[in-house]
């Protein structure tokens, strides 16, 4: 009996552990997310997998849809910076009256877009290392009609539209939003917001 016993202790344990990692529980949920803005406040977090990474290192495991999910959550938004590197900051104050959905989607295309171009019905757009996943978050927020979904990697973000003539209306519309002005025609290279990034 006491061996049983021991043995079913200890499988709630390592349950309520993968559970914990995983996120399981709402404390567990509050307390990973004070430890990000925590870190965020602290160190020079340039991408998504160096925080995965130091989250990581203190024994908290989180997929990288999570991790997006939290970021949002907290309010973390990317800067870049004079040198052109980006990094993850915490917006502070609660002053802050949240932007109409355009505008945050200008905002953050202003942050993060560096080119679009179509590619049939879909616009792949480019963001610096890390932030493909912020934009992809952004546009799915703002509930564009010519949009059917959005994919993201590290700093590429494809965008499917409706119609070519869709994707070719969004890259223009996203980096008028980013302040970059429109794409050049057919055959040209895809528009650069600012070769500074």
């Amino acid at each position: 009996m006491t061996s049983r016993a021991t043995e079913k202790g200890t499988a709630r344990r390592s349950a309520a552990a993968r559970s914990a990692a995983r996120g399981g529980d709402a404390g567990t949920v509050a307390s990973r997310r004070a430890r990000i803005i925590e870190i965020l406040s602290s160190v020079t977090i340039d991408s998504q997998q160096m925080l995965r990474d130091l989250l990581l290192h203190e024994g908290i495991a989180v997929s990288q849809g999570t991790l997006s999910r939290d970021l949002v959550a907290v309010g973390a938004v990317r800067q870049v910076l004079a040198d052109g590197q980006a990094r993850y900051a915490v917006r502070t104050g609660q002053a802050v009256a949240p932007l109409p959905r355009q505008d945050a989607l200008g905002r953050v295309a202003a942050d993060v877009l560096i080119a679009a171009e179509p590619a049939g019905n879909i616009a792949v757009l480019r963001t610096p290392p890390g932030a493909a996943h912020y934009l992809a978050d952004s546009l799915d927020r703002s509930h564009l009609g010519e949009v059917v979904g959005t994919v993201a990697g590290d700093d590429t973000l494809m965008v499917v539209a409706r119609s070519p003539r869709a994707a070719r209306r969004l890259c223009e519309q996203l980096l008028e939003l980013a302040g970059r002005g429109k794409r050049g025609g057919r055959g040209n290279p895809p528009q650069q917001a600012g070769a500074a990034r």
